[in-house]
């Protein structure tokens, strides 16, 4: 058979059926051998488009499998054929020119297309697997200049995304333009890491180290880290860049003592980062205790103007499992003080997928994080990443425990309690294929988080496992920057650290 797919290519399928072979026979497929050229972008883009269908299937490049997916690259057309239980079932052919090799995007449109007949279902982000597909609707609103219908509709076309996600990406896009835009080469923000915790949580992947009783490591690492933060400030004084948005994460930043904040924001403010223009100045106070009155004092005296306080579940069995020292009485014990010291932003984070909870469950979370009225919550779903105890302990393999329906649930109730999407990201191998949303109170978005994930602005990391962007205008394009991950290494190589990643930076706005 012969049809037109709406990419611009001819797909010409084949479809052929064993006696017993069936579409259900794919339910209970859990290896799958892909045969394909050792072409790296290719192998990546099959494997994650895979993933999306089979989340808890093992894929290989070789040895036997339940299913064979077979990738032919000849002069008369790429051919993709899959075999289940060793009885062909599909084969396609996406017509090229024989002088062509598909590109990784063009491939993975092909291979998608695969998938989707063979499956007999779309994916709601179409081919697209990158993590940042607001970006796309953003390029074509403020760089081609099309309307957020037309963006919809260009998403939809080129990647066959669904309605829906498409019209999340193009609110989005829309939404930030005001943050985002004028354009400022001398604009830059600021992020400030501390990556020490209490304890690590099972889901984190974060390179933190655990802090000791005696405090060694805190104060050894606050040293070096007010030396970055003074030698950084001067150097983009000298450059003539002011600081618009400020970020203190981790870790867990509240982890210090008072004193030591006192000390962390002194050194912030005599560098000139923290001033009286900032747009916003956000500190992350994650774990209720290790957040005290007393600190947030310190932050509000210091002019910090929105606080992270996040409590991942409301549901105290989950928080035990995944290694959080406090119940949700002590978040909202907690919150009540941020509102009594006058914090008049907040933002609070839930992942859903914790300790195998049921939608109901994350739901009751989800209504008792609602009932505080946060101006920011963030709904994380659940991935799990390499150098987390989850990934250790069994694989990014785990039950789907959500659909379309529960992110469309959470979706409208929060927007029946006033909260609309600002910011968006993916995540590979998330808990339903989920996203990662940031929403907010009318008038309220995240300024930093809204910022990063549009990537117009540089941003300067300061810290161990601190990275930066370099933004080159000219091209709408940046560059990295990153800083050691491990504590020990940044304290005991300390200036050397500091002159290599300040060089980088140096090298990398002199292109601009």
């Amino acid at each position: 058979m012969n049809r037109c797919i709406k990419m611009g290519f001819h797909m010409n399928k084949r479809r052929t059926q064993a006696k017993e072979t069936t579409s259900a026979d794919l339910s209970r497929v859990k290896t799958i051998g892909l045969i394909m050229p050792d072409y790296a972008p290719w192998r990546t883009a099959a494997r994650e488009l895979l993933m999306a269908y089979l989340p808890n299937g093992d894929i290989q490049f070789d040895g036997e499998a339940d299913a064979i997916i077979r990738v032919v690259d000849a002069p008369e057309g790429l051919t993709i054929e899959a075999e289940i239980f060793d009885q062909p079932f599909s084969e396609c052919t996406f017509e090229v020119k024989a002088d062509e090799t598909p590109d990784s995007e063009r491939f993975k449109t092909f291979f998608y297309h695969f998938l989707k007949d063979l499956f007999n279902r779309p994916l709601a982000w179409g081919s697209l697997t990158g993590i940042k597909p607001v970006k796309i609707a953003h390029h074509y609103m403020a760089g081609e200049g099309l309307t957020r219908r037309q963006a919809m509709d260009k998403m939809m076309r080129i990647y066959d995304v669904s309605a829906e996600k498409a019209a999340l990406a193009a609110g989005i896009a829309r939404r930030e333009m005001p943050i985002v835009y004028p354009l400022d080469d001398h604009l830059v923000s600021v992020y400030v890491g501390i990556p020490i915790c209490p304890a690590k949580c099972s889901y984190c992947s974060f390179v933190s180290t655990i802090a000791d009783k005696k405090g060694v490591l805190c104060a050894d690492y606050l040293q070096g880290l007010i030396s970055e933060i003074r030698q950084m400030g001067a150097w983009m004084i000298k450059r003539q860049l002011r600081v618009d948005t400020l970020y203190i994460g981790g870790g867990t930043p509240s982890v210090l003592s008072v004193r030591q904040i006192e000390r962390l924001l002194a050194a912030l403010k005599e560098s000139r980062l923290v001033h009286s223009k900032l747009r916003e100045f956000t500190f992350e106070a994650g774990r209720p205790e290790t957040t005290t009155p007393e600190k947030l004092a310190v932050l509000k005296a210091f002019g910090v103007d929105r606080l992270c306080l996040n409590p991942q579940s409301m549901n105290n069995e989950t928080l035990a499992a995944v290694g959080r020292f406090h119940t949700a009485a002590d978040i909202e014990r907690v919150y009540r003080q941020i509102r009594g010291v006058g914090f008049g932003c907040v933002n609070m984070d839930l992942i859903a997928g914790l300790n195998q909870e049921t939608p109901a469950q994350f739901l009751t979370s989800l209504d008792r994080v609602v009932a505080m009225r946060p101006e920011n919550l963030t709904v994380h779903s659940l991935a799990i990443k390499k150098g987390s105890r989850m990934k250790a302990a069994g694989g990014h393999r785990y039950t789907q425990l959500y659909d379309a329906a529960f992110y469309d649930q959470v979706h409208q109730k929060l927007a029946v309690a006033g909260y609309e999407p600002y910011y968006m990201y993916r995540q590979k191998y998330a808990q339903g294929n989920g996203e990662n949303i940031g929403y907010c109170l009318t008038g309220h978005p995240g300024i930093y988080n809204t910022l990063m994930m549009a990537e117009k602005q540089t941003i300067i990391g300061i810290g161990a496992g601190s990275s930066g962007k370099v933004y080159h205008a000219q091209t709408d394009r940046f560059n990295k920057v990153f800083t050691v991950k491990d504590i020990r290494t940044y304290n005991q190589r300390g200036q050397q650290v500091i002159d290599q990643k300040r060089t980088h930076y140096q090298n990398l706005i002199n292109q601009k």
